[in-house]
């Protein structure tokens, strides 16, 4: 019975697109109306019953921090993951960058739960894949955890989103500020770096090639560093294969 209601679960996150939740002030569009409708249907199809709806009750942060914890939204977007070995897709989430969490919302709709991060392979939102790596005991550059992977070749770069609180000296207020890390996965190591000549340390038996492949095409790493981290790499990747 219990693998017949994951079927059925599965069933209509897979026949349900497109759906997304916002918290925009409610219209009278007819397309608003039809999209409500569509969410209220894949709850009610859904129900207690989905083995995706099994973490703990997400508890938000302190409103009077200036800025948001959260990736690119303020409101459930739909998104795809790979949740304890089974695919979901078009899920109205959130990922909040700070605690690393993946936020759903529960099947009765009534309260956010955050998912269980061991259990999430990956999860896509707004065109970014967040893979979960959990590194071996011997790896001291990076942690376990989700990490954007920005380019995905025979080298891989990673970004490490980041959120942190800080609070101004002067007038004591608090916001959320955002610090990202970035990581490239070369030859079976990983490698953190902050800045152009760091990449080329990593790509060094072609530092000089593609020192003038960013000359050439005018691409500034300091105006767009992850453009730039994603192009060296690419290249790099075109010269050694």
């Amino acid at each position: 019975m219990k693998k017949l209601f994951l079927f059925i679960a599965i069933l209509c996150l897979c026949i349900l697109p497109g759906i997304i939740i916002s918290a925009q002030p409610a219209t009278t569009d007819s397309s608003t109306e039809n999209n409500q409708k569509t969410i209220d249907l894949f709850y009610r199809s859904v129900n207690e019953n989905a083995h995706l709806y099994n973490g703990r009750e997400y508890i938000m942060y302190d409103p009077r921090v200036k800025g948001n914890p959260y990736f690119n939204a303020l409101d459930l977007q739909a998104g795809s993951l790979f949740y304890d070995g089974t695919l979901y897709q078009n899920v109205p989430m959130l990922y909040e960058i700070m605690g690393e969490q993946v936020v759903i919302r529960q099947y009765n709709q009534g309260v956010l739960i955050t998912l269980v991060n061991e259990k999430i392979d990956y999860f896509n939102l707004f065109n970014h894949t967040f893979i979960h790596i959990t590194p071996d005991s011997s790896n001291t550059v990076i942690s376990n955890g989700f990490y954007d992977r920005l380019y995905n070749g025979n080298t891989v770069v990673f970004a490490k989103r980041q959120k942190i609180i800080t609070e101004d000296p002067n007038t004591f207020e608090r916001s959320f500020t955002e610090k990202d890390r970035y990581f490239i996965y070369k030859s079976g190591e990983y490698h953190s770096v902050s800045d152009r000549g760091d990449i080329l340390n990593v790509f060094k038996d072609k530092k000089k090639d593609i020192a003038k492949y960013l000359r050439q095409n005018k691409i500034n790493f300091k105006k767009a560093p992850e453009y730039a981290m994603v192009k060296m790499a690419e290249y790099y990747d075109q010269l050694t294969h």
